[in-house]
């Protein structure tokens, strides 16, 4: 049977897409990965055996085994073990550059799927085929990228199937563009960041604001929109996570610290420091490992 289409030009399509750090882990009773944030990528964290706790936001979840928690791009984040003697897990990364995509995730994520909820019987077989195919074929990189656009072909079913939320495209793209400009108050060198005196003279959200041909108002509100959170507290979050990566997985004294991240003395990030993490930085520093650190971008 012949089919006669219509003569139409449709439009160019790109993707790009990175797999993260996927790995399998086992930890031991006490383990801590440490509160953290993602932008541009959102998190897959399959348990395969014990019990572990998952902190995304404010909830807290008793993740067991074959449930799946699926962390939303910018959304603060911590998982720890409390009581199992061991846990074992599945995770990955995933950063794509589709700005609609990230933000329908981040409206209509719930986060926690347990066993029996609809998402998870579609996803986890999937992810456990993607599993499957890193222990067998990990040079397979076609096959590789074909089941992870099945996961996130799935994923974008199901929750386009519940929204009714969804802000255009352009604010979902006009988010990212301010986000990439706050990260870039944080200069980087040798591995390391400098949130500059110069970067945070004066509204820095007015000028990026100025920059991106907006203004300020509407800026701060299309972010929080999308986020869920004002800049302001966005920026304190990555002062917040590239202070905690710094003090375990350097040798820089707490005041070359406090200085890289914008505190002009050490007694004001001290205190800053024990409001975000209940402790002083020296305490955490003394409590926690690089191995908890893993992977926080």
């Amino acid at each position: 049977m012949n089919t006669t289409y219509p003569e139409i030009m449709f439009p160019h399509i790109r993707s790009e897409i990175c797999l993260f750090a996927p790995h399998t882990r086992t930890v031991d009773k006490g383990w801590i990965c440490g509160r953290h944030v993602h932008h541009m990528m959102f998190e897959v964290l399959l348990v395969l055996d014990g019990v572990q706790t998952a902190i995304l936001g404010a909830s807290e979840y008793e993740q067991q085994a074959g449930d799946l928690i699926i962390v939303s791009p910018m959304q603060p984040h911590d998982f720890q073990v409390r009581q199992a003697e061991k846990v074992s897990f599945f995770t990955l990364h995933i950063h794509i550059e589709e700005p609609g995509l990230l933000h329908l995730i981040g409206a209509e994520n719930q986060g926690f799927y347990p066993t029996d909820h609809p998402l998870n019987k579609t996803l986890v077989p999937y992810i456990r085929n993607l599993m499957d195919t890193l222990f067998e074929r990990p040079d397979s990189k076609m096959s590789l990228l074909r089941g992870l656009y099945t996961i996130l072909d799935e994923l974008q079913n199901y929750m386009v199937s519940g929204s009714n939320r969804f802000h255009p495209a352009y604010h979902s793209e006009l988010s990212s563009r301010i986000a990439r400009e706050i990260q870039s108050l944080f200069l980087r060198s040798d591995d390391a960041i400098t949130l500059t005196e110069d970067n945070l003279t004066g509204d820095w959200l007015e000028g990026i604001a100025r920059k991106l041909g907006i203004s300020r108002r509407h800026c701060h509100r299309i972010f929080r929109e999308t986020y869920g959170i004002p800049p302001q507290k966005y920026l304190m979050m990555l002062k917040q996570q590239e202070a905690m990566h710094m003090l375990v997985t350097s040798n820089d004294s707490i005041e070359r610290i406090a200085h890289r991240i914008g505190y002009e003395n050490v007694q004001s990030f001290s205190r800053q420091f024990t409001s975000w993490a209940g402790c002083t930085p020296g305490v955490f520093r003394k409590n926690n490992s690089s191995e908890s650190f893993e992977f926080k971008n």
